[in-house]
């Protein structure tokens, strides 16, 4: 008989267990009917039966949990507690249960089921196909599931933490027409998702930000391939070129600088004129008025007083050489802080500036640090 054959003829211990609670169910069911018809001896006979079964449940569930299935119950139980001493993991050393698999590194889940067969021998299924089952454990440790939902993966159904909207992940996707409709079908997630109530929605919607991602990443990397020979193209021009570019350029910018400090100059020259000349202008009036005073000591007509003038010379906006284009020469204002405590008075309520104590605060905080005025809560933040 081939390993597949033997699977599905094998009544795992688990298996047993379902199928006596299902008997049970049935026979609960029909004894109920016996008795509303009034077959009293038809209902004690049934009756008797869902006793003996529930003692059998009883018995074989009891069983179970003493035997190899102790780890796999546990595990199922505290999932965080796998890996630790309370239930350690060896590699190659597989526990009978149910369990599933990443099909690849960001794929769906397939189901695996781990039991002994008649000789005692570990077997396993990954899905409806044998598998190792000391390979496959340290895939499968980490990821025990239900009985039930094992099955009704089996059966063609999703995992219970699944998003409905994403369905089974067939692969990536090879193309832009099916990527684009893979991304439209998952994407109906983000309205489905916009509040989360419960841990079981929490986990679908982990899934379905999974699929985005996943489907993210593939897109992406379509978008790298297709875009890497225009790329490596446009490297090449500008390996021929850009240093040539900026070699010139650099050249002007330097120059441009030298002649920046020049006008710079000149312009500080000719304020400093025109403050002398004002200051000779003030003085040279305030001595023809005190010569002019009736106290002053002098007789006569009051003096005649040079008084010069400031030439009201044009400001140069450009500079023309004798090849090219002309350079602007523009005013700008560079601001110097020289009293910190007041420049930050005067620019407190900025926007830019309360971003930016924000955002420093944030780093300090991130550091472990504490500042004054402000406040900090815990969040927590998927990534």
């Amino acid at each position: 008989m081939s390993s597949e054959g033997a699977w599905r003829e094998h009544r795992m211990p688990n298996d047993l267990l379902s199928e006596i609670a299902r008997k049970g169910k049935e026979t609960k069911a029909l004894a109920e009917l016996a008795d509303s018809r009034g077959e009293v001896r038809k209902a004690r006979f049934l009756w008797a039966a869902v006793d003996l079964m529930r003692g059998l449940y009883q018995d074989r569930k009891r069983d179970m949990n003493a035997s190899d299935y102790e780890w796999y119950f546990a595990a199922l139980k505290t999932p965080s507690a796998i890996g630790s001493k309370e239930l350690p993991v060896h590699e190659g050393e597989a526990k009978p249960g149910f369990y599933r698999k990443r099909r690849h590194k960001t794929g769906p889940f397939d189901p695996v089921a781990i039991w002994r067969d008649e000789t005692g021998k570990l077997v396993a299924m990954i899905g409806d196909k044998a598998a190792d089952a000391a390979e496959l454990w340290s895939w499968v440790c980490r990821h025990p599931v239900t009985e039930e939902a094992y099955r009704a993966v089996i059966d063609g159904e999703r995992w219970p933490d699944e998003a409905p909207t994403i369905g089974h992940n067939s692969g990536p996707a090879d193309d832009d027409e099916a990527i684009a409709d893979q991304i439209e079908a998952a994407e109906k997630a983000v309205a489905e998702f916009a509040e989360i109530a419960d841990d079981e929605r929490q986990a679908q919607a982990q899934s379905a930000r999974s699929r985005l991602n996943e489907l993210s990443r593939e897109a992406d990397k379509l978008r790298t391939a297709e875009k890497a020979p225009y790329l490596e193209a446009g490297k090449a021009v500008d390996a021929k070129w850009q240093p040539l570019v900026k070699k010139a350029k650099a050249a002007a910018d330097a120059i441009a600088k030298a002649m920046s400090v020049y006008e710079t100059k000149k312009a500080r020259e000719e304020a400093e004129r025109r403050r002398q000349a004002e200051e000779a202008r003030r003085a040279a009036e305030e001595g023809a008025r005190k010569a002019s005073e009736p106290n002053s000591g002098s007789a006569g007509e009051a003096p005649t007083v040079f008084v010069p003038e400031i030439d009201p010379d044009p400001v140069k906006t450009t500079v023309k050489g004798a090849y090219g284009r002309a350079a602007s020469v523009k005013v700008v204002k560079v601001a110097t802080v020289v009293d910190q405590d007041a420049a930050y008075q005067a620019m407190k309520t900025h926007p830019e500036l309360v971003r930016l104590i924000a955002h420093l605060a944030q780093r300090a905080v991130d550091a472990g640090h504490e500042i004054k005025g402000v406040t900090v809560e815990e969040e927590r933040k998927v990534a």
